[in-house]
């Protein structure tokens, strides 16, 4: 994980740069500007089609502009146990997203699809030997696709909590969910003295 982040600190972060808009508003006394790039942290239930289970998932993901066209980048996981609970059922995404963005002084909506590096493993059987009942996994690393809709509410400009829909697919791992997510903005510039 702590690997991943470095990666994506050193290689993605710096062409959020030729992200910048050149408009900027006033509102109350505080400078801002519009369709900054922007954190995402959710968190939330999923439904693993394949074994008919409900699951926990979380996402960081970020997101950016470069010339017309937003990006979002992250990491998701979803599996039986919440996150840091080490467990055998697990599907890890790394992914880069291709997406469009409508932002209001209290709306934010966004809707990302793209290509992910699925990894983990999954219940594959169980065998009953001896008394004891064994469980199996299989483990997979793949190419899928992820997709997510975000609607936030933003009662401060660049801060806001919202609700994400979301669905990843590939040949192991098949997942929908929903999320409560938390909204951190680059929008604010400074303060007007």
């Amino acid at each position: 994980m702590i690997r991943y982040l470095y990666i994506f600190c050193n290689l993605i972060l710096p062409f959020s740069v030729l992200s910048q808009e050149t408009e900027e508003f006033v509102l109350g006394n505080k400078i801002y500007k519009p369709y900054s790039n922007w954190l995402k942290i959710g968190q939330g239930y999923s439904y693993h089609f394949i074994l008919s289970e409900k699951e926990f998932n979380t996402t960081i993901a970020y997101s950016f502009k470069i010339k017309k066209n937003w990006f979002q980048t992250g990491y998701h996981v979803s599996s039986d146990k919440f996150f840091i609970k080490p467990t055998m059922q697990r599907l890890n995404d790394i992914f880069f997203l291709y997406g469009f963005r409508k932002e209001t002084h209290k709306f934010n909506f966004a809707t990302f699809a793209g290509l992910t590096f699925a990894y983990g493993g999954t219940f594959h059987h169980a065998e009953w030997s001896n008394g004891t009942l064994t469980k199996w996994y299989v483990g997979f690393n793949q190419i899928g696709v992820l997709g997510t809709v975000d609607i936030t509410y933003k009662p401060v400009f660049d801060i806001g909590i919202g609700m994400s829909v979301f669905g990843s697919i590939n040949k192991k791992y098949n997942v929908v969910g929903l999320q409560l997510h938390i909204f951190l903005s680059g929008a604010y510039k400074s303060k007007i003295e």
